[in-house]
């Protein structure tokens, strides 16, 4: 007995380990060629609705991101939300993404002191999960290991992931995929310690993406009556008061210091970007990255490739067909199918009307942090993975009827048959090659850098020109340059990037790349307590600043060095 139990776990045991490795090399593969580099290079996306490609903006604030989190954790997250940029401005780390679940990877920062290393290792964890947790849902649901496995793969190789590679906030699906595994066994038995599971899970898919989860939470919400027979009766309070106490422990400590800054600041998008950023119904006929067969034109805008698959979407039909036939699969079918649907049209955004109302200005006003969402085409990623678990769904139903109808001999020709099919679905994107950006070199910079970490004094700040000479996210490329440097001298910066701007860093800026920088520039740097300012000489000259007549304000040149960097401390006349 004792023997058979031991066989039956080291099989178990073996049958994960080989699952593992399939995720760990399709990761690899996928994002390929970036683990020749690991410790040098950061991946971009294919395709960008909002512009180049070929930006390191968007990543290298990520990586800075993870910077910030490692280094306050030893801090005991003493200053967590102040952090040093856009000086003096407070709450700053609230204004983007802030992702404490990079804490994962802050070891990687501590002994390695690569940022970048640190990075790519969150990507790789995170397409990993994805496959993990998608395999482990279908599991549940009681598909064969083969064909959770596949739709592990296809989870993992999703591609609006690697499209928006470069975006490493989206990449983790895991902690939504939880969530709604969570749903699955709160609907089977009403528990509190299940209840506190769908908390944890939703509280960390927040924890991944504010935004998502923000998504996520407005589908529940209206997909959740489909489940209404299994999880709205009585005996199921106590289960989602649990869940509601853990999810708000773990969210509102974040979230309502998100909400207070937006308030504070008055953060609102603009409609016309809300509404250039949200998709049409074309743009689901396109898909991204390499096409194993090419079905022809299609009716998406230039860069809006949103489909899944169009053996995705074949499989997912009859997954549809398959679940709702069968009174078990019913309940979990219907929720799904909803979400999907859901996710289709909210992802239209403003484009969405009916007759002269538009619904997404009426969710901006009902639900908290709707104003501040800009990217509503987002709501995609929830619609291909509601697909995929239904293709999961259509190719298990086929499995079920080779077993049932085909006898003999046969079932191996079909069999195969269904194996290619799976394999069709899962590689018929296939992602592009990973476009890879170097990360600025360090080495060359150590002596400026030691020199501004010893030399500023406490309270005060450096500005870093030049600043971004425009909004576009490319504009701000040399911004977040000066912010990775940043990460190893951390003085405050007066410059700064993230997904909301304060007034005050556009005044300074607007001062010092106007024409009376030597004035009013120099003027508004000093009121904010600057104390050097750092000059690439490469790409600005300001010999001149201070020069002539007496003025209030002038710089002194304090250091110089081979990697191109002035640094000059403002003084002020007396």
């Amino acid at each position: 007995m004792r023997a058979a139990v031991r066989t039956a776990i080291r099989s178990r045991l073996v049958r994960r380990l080989a699952a593992l490795a399939l995720y760990v090399a399709l990761a690899l593969w996928a994002t390929w060629p970036l683990a020749r580099q690991p410790t040098t290079a950061l991946p971009l996306g294919t395709a960008l609705p909002l512009g180049s490609i070929d930006t390191t903006t968007v990543p290298l604030l990520n990586l800075w991101t993870i910077w910030w989190n490692a280094d306050r954790l030893p801090h005991a997250f003493d200053g967590y939300w102040d952090a040093p940029i856009f000086h003096p401005v407070e709450d700053t780390f609230a204004f983007s993404e802030p992702q404490p679940t990079t804490l994962l990877v802050a070891p990687v920062v501590w002994i390695t002191e690569s940022r970048a290393l640190a990075y790519n290792l969150y990507l790789w964890l995170s397409l990993v999960l994805n496959g993990i947790f998608a395999q482990r849902l279908l599991h549940l649901l009681g598909m064969r290991r083969w064909v959770a496995l596949a739709g592990g793969a296809a989870m993992l190789l999703l591609p609006i992931v690697h499209w928006q590679l470069d975006v490493l906030q989206l990449v983790p699906l895991w902690g939504i995929l939880w969530c709604w595994t969570a749903v699955v066994k709160l609907a089977r038995r009403a528990s509190v310690l299940r209840g506190m599971e769908l908390g944890a899970a939703f509280g960390v898919a927040f924890l991944t993406c504010g935004h998502q989860a923000l998504f996520l939470a407005v589908l529940l919400a209206l997909a959740v009556w489909t489940l209404r027979e299994k999880l709205l009766r009585p005996r199921m309070w106590l289960a989602w008061m649990a869940a509601a106490a853990v999810s708000a422990a773990i969210v509102l400590p974040v979230a309502l210091r998100l909400q207070k800054a937006a308030a504070t600041h008055g953060f609102k998008r603009p409609p016309e970007t809300v509404a250039r950023l949200a998709a049409l119904p074309g743009d689901y006929t396109e898909r991204p990255g390499k096409r194993l067969i090419d079905f022809g034109e299609s009716a998406a805008r230039p860069a809006w490739p949103l489909s899944p698959g169009w053996f995705v979407i074949g499989l997912a039909g009859a997954g549809v067909v398959f679940g709702l036939a069968r009174r078990r699969w019913r309940w979990w079918t219907g929720f799904l199918l909803v979400t999907v649907v859901l996710a289709f049209l909210l992802s239209l955004g403003p484009n969405l009307r009916i007759r002269d109302w538009q619904p997404w200005w009426t969710l901006t006003q009902l639900v908290p942090g709707f104003s501040q969402v800009r990217n509503v085409f987002r709501f995609a990623f929830f619609a291909q993975m509601g697909t995929v678990l239904l293709a999961a769904q259509g190719l298990y139903a086929f499995c079920v009827l080779n077993r049932r109808f085909v006898g003999g001999r046969w079932r191996w020709v079909s069999g195969s048959i269904l194996l290619a099919l799976a394999l069709a679905a899962i590689f018929e994107t296939i992602p592009q090659t990973t476009k890879l950006a170097r990360i600025p070199d360090v080495a060359p910079h150590r002596e400026w850098i030691r020199f501004v970490r010893e030399q500023t004094p406490p309270g005060r700040a450096i500005a870093c020109l030049p600043f971004a000479d425009g909004n576009a996210v490319g504009n701000f490329e040399v911004t977040v340059r000066w912010m990775y440097f940043g990460t190893f001298h951390e003085v405050p910066l007066v410059n700064g990037y993230s997904g909301f701007f304060p007034k005050k860093y556009f005044e300074i800026r607007e001062a010092m790349n106007g024409p009376r920088a030597v004035d009013e520039g120099l003027r508004r740097l000093a009121e904010v307590g600057v104390e050097f300012v750092v000059v690439d000489r490469a790409t600005m000259e300001v010999a001149n600043f201070g020069g002539g007549r007496p003025r209030p304000h002038s710089l002194e040149l304090v250091f110089s060095d081979e990697a191109g960097i002035d640094i000059y401390r403002l003084v002020s006349a007396k």
